[in-house]
């Protein structure tokens, strides 16, 4: 009886087909090994030899294009954890295989590139989710719920911090062309829990440093007015010597959140009236926001539901991080429409 249910189980599982076996193709892998409901059925990576020590973990097959692994596994879901400048042609071409497509952040390199990922995904009637894995992050799903549940009254600034060493593991992030450099690659997370949790951005400003001003590596300050009014301080740099730390600082009338990722403690609250008191999150161990994201979509597939991250918003924020990237490029403030 029990060989039965475990049968069934197996049927009922969705199969995925990860594309990419570099540093997030293995993030990916190690979350679906845990995941309810799906299963990692095979890895495509036209470099043998980076593929070999991921697919050996795994226990799967490695294939080297992705119509040969569609053929062979016939998976339900394709996972694209590729450079920027690859996804569109990927996330197309699993659309025209009819398969449902999970791709990472940040979603393409051009808007209409995000546009044709879209609308392939639509022709084909399958879903399309971008990985913006804060909204799946514990602790920055529980900073929009404070602002939400009016905890600190009514936010007005904003600040956030995303920095670290210079991305030495690939050497296509160096490639502006291809990445987008520090703005599109790294603080698109930002802008878009901004975008999440306070509304559409109205205008941009940005600044940006590099190599040419002897910094190790890409440096950037953004300011953005929201059209809630909110006004939010980004800085996103590769440019630190080694490390890697993100902060939060929320401030409202009725208080101030903070979350630095080199502290202790969580999430720390000020709020008018009280003493400083410390939200920690139900356990240090509790999977990571790549778990959750994934969880999510194989979820919606099951159950026929919108993912919560589809194509039509996160190419919104990539319009955001767009404008920044123009701002930089010519110093002047931008406007979105």
């Amino acid at each position: 009886m029990m060989k039965s249910v475990n049968m069934e189980e197996e049927i009922s599982m969705l199969k995925v087909g990860l594309v990419g076996a570099g540093g997030m193709g293995a993030v990916h892998a190690a979350a679906l090994a845990g995941m309810r409901g799906a299963k990692l059925v095979g890895v495509v990576d036209a470099r043998e030899e980076a593929a070999r020590r991921l697919v050996e973990q795994a226990g799967v097959a490695h294939y080297t294009s992705l119509d040969e692994l569609v053929s062979a596994e016939n998976p339900n879901l394709i996972d694209i954890c590729l450079p920027t400048d690859l996804h569109k042609e990927y996330a197309v071409r699993a659309a025209e295989l009819g398969k449902h497509v999970f791709c990472e952040k940040p979603m393409a390199r051009s808007s209409e590139e995000a546009q044709a990922m879209v609308e392939a995904c639509r022709k084909a009637g399958v879903k399309l989710m971008i990985g913006h894995v804060l909204r799946f992050s514990p602790e920055y799903r529980t900073a929009k719920q404070m602002v939400e549940d009016g905890r600190l009254g009514r936010v007005g600034t904003v600040r956030m911090i995303r920095e670290g060493a210079a991305p030495g593991w690939s050497a296509w992030f160096g490639d502006n062309k291809r990445s987008g450099g520090v703005l599109l690659d790294l603080a698109i997370h930002d802008m878009d829990w901004l975008r999440w949790t306070f509304g559409e951005a109205e205008r941009v400003y940005a600044k940006l440093a590099g190599t040419e001003q002897g910094l190790p590596g890409e440096h950037a300050v953004v300011s953005i007015r929201m059209k809630s009014g909110v006004i939010a301080h980004i800085t996103g740099s590769w440019a630190q010597p080694d490390g890697f730390r993100t902060f939060l600082e929320l401030a409202g009338t009725g208080g101030v959140a903070k979350f630095d990722s080199a502290d202790t403690y969580s999430i720390k609250t000020t709020l008018r009236g009280e003493e400083r008191l410390t939200h920690q999150l139900e356990s240090p161990l509790e999977p990571d926001g790549y778990f959750h994201e994934l969880q999510h979509f194989i979820d919606c597939i099951a159950s026929g539901t919108e993912p919560s991250v589809n194509g039509e918003d996160a190419a919104q924020s990539l319009e955001l991080a767009l404008a920044a990237i123009r701002s930089a490029e010519t110093g002047q403030v931008v406007f979105l429409s």
